[in-house]
């Protein structure tokens, strides 16, 4: 029967690498409470250690790994004799001891290396920032942290055993990014205990200087960023304050613990906003099918570059696209530098394409057929000519389409719908649960083929001839099918390979005789346009 460890035998047993051993003293502590108990406090102590050390310093992958490089050094042979019992053979004489005066000597030598880092600004930047372990790190991110702008609002908030830190955070007029780790009880960061939904009563708001709502703070790596909570939030347009506020109001973790997590700060951007540049802009363009596009302004913050576009509609444009249906459009357009080299592509359907498009937003203006457009980028060239080119535009228009087919007929003998450049087959006509053991039903139009129109402003109606209309939602995948800007095909395809695209209907639930397809409403894609421009050639003197 093995004997309990000692605790320099335990912090070996901790510190080391695995070994046949290693199993068994295992086996050992989960029946022995005695072993268990001294366990747990040796790993406290070690998580502690750390913390103090280094927990300002590096993060947990940084120091990871340069104490398993200092594990992989193997400590000075000791011949073993026979009868040694398992605890001699694994910890040998002096083996504990060595190996804490190597700890000690590898934690004095990180103290000394992050004392040398420090003194040289840039690196000690780089390496004490979380921003800076980010993988693809977001352009504006970059440029914020080489201007300065990253703060230490060092708030932490402890409440039932786990503890919320706010590290590190980064605002402009156009975006805020914050670093935020939880902690729990064991004291090592939980990188997926957390989630910030307004319906779990989480929620990171930003708010101007006389208390309005700017924005949401969401996280969107999807849980790549393991060492801290990657927070942002992309305004609408230039902020036209000096200083913002961030509430954090945090209630429940994922294991459903209940707390008071709240914290709230300030940030003064009186200096960042004196690094705004607005270029006023002026050159606009008329298409063949009656939209007028106009460049207004270009404004460079430190994390981000917006472009303001007019654009307005004829008449005769306006009455293909009567009530509210005007305001559903979509432009198209890239930028190029003076070799022909793609800087940006908006809404392109070529493969592949460079986007670093952070928001869109449009509104509509003072009357009908005119909107406004705001694009915040990551990045714009600014040291080199810059020419913008634009693809065409997308609308909602009266359309009408439709074809009539036989639902029992269509597996055996497709139909095909081809107007304006779509072209789909209706495949097969079924009665499915809604969704898996629904006792629910729907009808489902299967369907594959190809759009030139844009998917998402178009409506679509099942309808029995002389009888009711039922509404038909798609659903699937929708890829792309292009070389180049301005052609290209939106390919529909089901979400498994088993599985096509369809068209749903919650409403039909038998198969009829005879149906119609109906498209009321087409997103109409128009691309008989004809205009690019350099930037530098339209600034306002």
């Amino acid at each position: 029967m093995m004997q309990c460890l000692s605790p320099d035998e335990m912090e070996l047993y901790i510190l080391s690498a695995e070994s046949s051993q290693k199993e068994e003293i295992s086996r050992h502590i989960r029946t022995c409470a005695q072993c268990a108990a001294l366990y747990n406090q040796q790993k406290e102590e070690q998580a502690g250690y750390s913390r103090e050390l280094f927990g300002e310093i590096l993060t947990d992958s940084f120091t990871s790994q340069v104490m398993a490089s200092i594990e992989r050094v193997e400590a000075e042979p000791t011949s073993v004799g026979k009868g040694t019992s398992l605890g001699d053979s694994f910890f040998q004489r002096g083996g504990a001891r060595s190996y804490r005066k190597m700890r000690v000597v590898a934690a004095v030598v990180l103290v000394i290396l992050s004392s040398v880092i420090l003194c040289l600004p840039p690196l000690a930047d780089a390496l004490q920032s979380l921003f800076g372990h980010i993988k693809y790190a977001d352009k504006g991110l970059l440029r914020a942290q080489g201007n300065g702008l990253v703060q230490h609002p060092n708030i932490s908030i402890e409440d039932k055993g786990y503890t919320i830190q706010v590290k590190e955070v980064a605002a402009d007029s156009s975006r805020v990014f914050l670093a935020m780790q939880l902690f729990g009880p064991d004291g090592r960061h939980k990188p997926d205990d957390l989630d910030i939904y307004d319906y779990l009563g989480n929620q990171i708001i930003v708010k101007d200087d006389q208390g309005l709502i700017l924005g949401k703070m969401f996280r969107d790596d999807e849980g790549e960023i393991r060492d801290f909570y990657y927070m942002h939030c992309d305004f609408r347009e230039p902020l036209q304050t000096d200083r913002i506020t961030i509430e954090g109001q945090l209630t429940q973790l994922k294991n459903k613990l209940q707390g008071n997590w709240n914290f709230k700060f300030t940030i003064d951007l009186k200096e960042t906003n004196k690094k705004m540049k607005v270029t006023p802009l002026l050159a606009s363009y008329t298409s063949p099918d009656g939209m007028t596009i106009r460049l207004k302004k270009l404004t460079r913050t430190v994390t981000g570059v917006w472009l303001d576009i007019d654009t307005e509609l004829s008449e005769e444009a306006l009455s293909r696209s009567p009530g509210e249906l005007w305001s559903q459009q979509l432009l198209k357009f890239h930028f190029v530098d003076q070799r022909g080299k793609e800087i940006e592509s908006v809404n392109t359907r070529k493969q592949p394409f460079t986007s670093f498009l952070v928001k869109e937003h449009q509104y509509p203006g003072n009357k009908p057929g005119v909107m406004h457009w705001k694009y915040l980028f990551e990045y714009l060239p600014e040291d080199k000519p810059l020419t913008f080119v634009f693809d065409g535009y997308s609308i909602a228009e009266r359309d009408g389409s439709s074809i009539q087919f036989e639902p029992s007929k269509l597996k055996d003998h497709p139909v095909s719908f081809h107007y304006d450049g779509d072209e789909i087959w209706l495949r097969n006509f079924t009665i499915e649960p809604r969704y898996p053991k629904s006792k629910e039903l729907q009808g489902v139009l299967h369907v594959d083929g190809k759009l030139w129109n844009e998917e998402q402003f178009c409506q679509w109606l099942l309808r029995v001839p002389g009888g009711k209309n039922y509404t038909a939602i798609p659903g699937g995948v929708l890829t792309f099918e292009s070389s180049n800007w301005k052609d290209g095909y939106i390919i529909l395809e089901g979400i498994q390979p088993r599985y096509s695209f369809g068209f749903y209907s919650r409403e039909l639930t038998t198969i009829p005789d005879k149906l119609q397809l109906i498209r009321p409403i087409v997103g109409r894609l128009h691309t008989n346009v004809d205009w690019s421009v350099q930037m530098d050639s339209i600034k306002l003197q």
